[in-house]
């Protein structure tokens, strides 16, 4: 895990795709690194555009070791099923040799009497057959498939009805092929297939010239193989089989893919006719309609639950040796990797595979803009250098505090644009004293957890009185001799930020000592205008819901002040010293001044942004990423399977977000020192993610997976709103949700357009 953390740490960069490119070979290296697999081989592309061709680890571990290198040959297992099989028997179809839903017996003779006579070649391509999964030991004999013994099985479901992925149908295909070709299999797909590609490193029984390049595979008894099938049964029929037995190079099946995306053409060449390739590719839902499978190809099935996280509409493949590619049409992206996984690691190369395919689209670039990468120098027409109220209070030479005794409520977040702190501006300020500071919940250097005491302040030597300690409101020996409050804390936008409750209790403990308050205001970091979630119920105020706002309300800390002195009639004599040059839309590091994390867990604009929806999540049994690199970004638990997770959360099509399945270790807070399995929350487009029903969806989601698991009931803390809660609860969606809060959040925006200032 340090490596991959060690990455999170790193600064954004403006170049989106390096990044990403940086976390795969992380990630591939962590599994090569745990043992997983020896080496790897990953190959992701788009059109003619090869985005990555890279190899890690090892090719062979003895006698000696030697280096994965991108030209490995690979035993791909049942990719054949793909890549030789599948299109093999498309080409007799256009050929006219063939009628997919013809039986069997019409074309195999030994099978005209029996139940396999009357199964179809597409029954057979979408594993709807009823045969047997496994093969009868039967059914070898001299190097070929003796269709007599196959004759004298029963089926074990009636053909058509239910899918269950059978090595025995494509064994059939394979002796279908060989009849109606009139030349063996192996044969008949590099004549009509392989040669025209230019697929060189593409064979059954490879040549002996290859095997140096060979990744080899082991038995279960501990034999090793180098260009001999590690498929059993394929190596009883000889090596050339329906199901297994091709080798192939992740360059070879790439121009395999790009063949297929361009509908069967390669240059001026057209091998297969473009309705074939859409009829190969298009999904057969079994009769429950569970499962769906293209003609060979998988497309929804156990088997590609890793591949729906970045290819939620794709077609691909597996092979048992770890060898995987998936595809999509849509964007005409792939992604193929090979591995030399024999026998299974501990994780298995599902979670592999599963990552690799939630950081295809990232790489190529769909939708995968760096979050935090815009600066101070790119600003999107933010042409006027942005000032907090800090900053006008220094230029305008603390006219408003002149002669006063200032209590200052702040911590280290609260700086000016050249990243000096309120405390030590306002400490060696003429013409006015520093009497106190007081500090919100983390301490004035907001680095803390829990209750915290009284204190004083070394750098200034001014005493600090804790606002989360035994006391949440100031008291009157706390403000005793203070002639102005003012007020410069840093918010995240988000409704149960206790710093806002804190802004509420000053003002309310300033009005019964008739002292003024003067906030220094600050842009809202997340924008200004995004306003989302349910309002809190009135009566379910707390030290994390002071008043009925939204969870995302969209306004500055001067604004909520305004707000909340008005609405709560607490009658502070309160002026807020405005933000210039700042607006509505623009989000905290297109302004130019510096991020300081505002408490231990908001680490970055990207935390504080998912704080609104993820945060609503630590209130469940969920670690959220506490103890972490990562806080808000990561969510997961012991009981979650991540890849399972992030697949059905992929599936929402959530806008401007993306999910990597992820295991994280917390150093703290729940599940300290345990394996957590989750997803990491990588957000693609922030002005369109709304992190609200990112919450709502992913607490319904975890719902559904994990009844009786997943507690849902502490949910109401954060959300603070009971029909929310109730609907959560009866399984309604996020945006189902939300919508019914509609009416209440168009109130709010009208209430809320009196108390704006930009």
């Amino acid at each position: 895990m340090g490596a991959i953390a060690a990455l999170l740490l790193m600064p954004w960069t403006a170049n989106a795709s390096e990044h990403w490119e940086t976390l795969l070979d992380q990630v591939v290296g962590e599994a090569v690194a745990q043992g997983q697999i020896p080496g790897a081989v990953v190959l992701i592309g788009q059109r003619d555009r090869i985005v990555v061709r890279k190899a890690y680890g090892v090719r062979a571990l003895t006698p000696a070791p030697s280096p994965m290198t991108p030209e490995t040959i690979f035993d791909v297992a049942s990719l054949t099923k793909v890549v030789a099989t599948a299109p093999a028997i498309m080409l007799l179809v256009e050929q006219g040799k063939l009628d997919l839903d013809a039986p069997l017996g019409r074309y195999l003779p030994e099978l005209r009497r029996s139940p396999a006579g009357r199964v179809t070649s597409r029954q057979l391509l979408t594993h709807t057959s009823g045969l047997p999964i496994a093969p009868p030991s039967s059914l070898f004999r001299d190097g070929r498939a003796d269709l007599r013994a196959l004759a004298r099985l029963s089926l074990e479901t009636a053909p058509g009805e239910r899918f269950a992925y059978s090595d025995t149908g494509f064994i059939l295909l394979g002796e279908l092929i060989r009849r109606l070709a009139g030349s063996p299999m192996d044969h008949f797909v590099s004549d009509r297939l392989y040669r025209p590609l230019g697929m060189r490193d593409t064979q059954f029984r490879p040549s002996h010239d290859l095997r140096v390049r060979i990744a080899p595979t082991i038995l279960g008894n501990g034999h090793l193989l180098r260009g001999e099938v590690q498929d059993q049964n394929a190596a009883l029929l000889g090596g050339v089989a329906g199901h297994a037995g091709l080798f192939s190079t992740a360059d070879d099946l790439a121009l395999f893919t790009r063949m297929v995306l361009n509908e069967g053409r390669v240059g001026s060449q057209q091998l297969f006719r473009a309705a074939t390739i859409r009829t190969m590719l298009a999904g057969h839902p079994d009769r429950a309609g569970s499962v769906v499978r293209g003609l060979g190809w998988d497309r929804r099935s156990p088997f590609s639950v890793p591949f729906l996280i970045g290819f939620p509409d794709g077609v691909g493949h597996t092979g048992f040796t770890g060898t995987s590619l998936w595809l999509d049409p849509a964007t005409e992206s792939y992604v193929i990797l090979l591995t030399n996984r024999v026998p299974e690691g501990q994780w298995s190369v599902r979670f592999l595979r599963a990552q690799t395919s939630a950081l295809a689209p990232l790489l190529i670039g769909q939708g995968a803009d760096l979050p935090n990468a815009k600066r101070a120098s790119e600003t999107d027409g933010q042409a006027t250098p942005v000032l907090t109220g800090l900053d006008v209070l220094v230029y305008t030479g603390f006219e408003s505090l002149r002669g006063k005794r200032v209590g200052l409520v702040t911590n280290r977040a609260a700086v000016d644009r050249f990243g000096r702190e309120a405390r030590e501006i306002l400490a060696q300020a003429p013409n006015l004293a520093l009497a106190a500071i007081f500090s919100p919940e983390h301490g004035l250097g907001a680095d803390l957890h829990g209750r915290i005491g009284h204190s004083v302040d070394p750098a200034t030597g001014v005493p600090v009185w804790s606002l989360y300690g035994n006391e949440r409101r100031p008291t009157s020996e706390m403000l005793s001799g203070i002639d102005v409050l003012v007020v410069d804390l840093p918010q995240v936008g988000v409704r149960y930020y206790t710093y806002l409750t804190t802004l509420g209790y000053i003002l309310e403990a300033a009005a019964q000592s008739k002292i003024p308050v003067v906030v220094l205001d600050r842009p809202n970091p997340v924008n200004g205008t995004t306003v989302e979630g349910p309002l809190l119920d009135p009566d379910l105020t707390s030290f994390t819901g002071y008043h009925p706002l939204p969870l995302r309300y969209g306004m500055t800390i001067g604004e909520l002040a305004r707000l909340f002195n008005a609405e709560r009639a607490i009658g502070a004599d309160l002026q807020v010293l405005q933000v210039q040059g700042w607006r509505r839309e623009v989000w905290h590091d297109e302004t130019g001044l510096p991020w300081v994390n505002p408490s231990p867990n908001i680490r970055s604009l990207t935390g504080a942004l998912l704080y609104a929806g993820v945060g609503l999540l630590e209130s469940t049994n969920l670690s959220v990423g506490r103890g972490t690199d990562r806080p808000f970004e990561l969510l997961g638990a012991p009981w979650i399977d991540p890849v399972l997770l992030a697949k059905e959360l992929a599936l929402l099509d959530l806008p401007g977000v993306r999910f990597i399945p992820w295991r994280f270790i917390p150093s703290e807070d729940k599940y300290a020192g345990e394996v957590c399995g989750g997803v990491w929350v990588i957000v693609t487009d922030r002005d369109a993610l709304r992190p609200v029903t990112l919450g709502l969806e992913t607490a319904a989601t975890l719902t559904r997976l994990y009844p009786g698991v997943y507690r849902i009931g502490e949910l109401q803390l954060m959300l603070g709103n009971r029909d929310a809660m109730r609907a959560i609860m009866a399984g309604r969606r996020g945006p189902e949700i939300l919508q019914a809060q509609q009416p209440a959040l168009e109130a709010f925006l009208q209430r809320r357009a009196l108390y704006l200032l930009y």
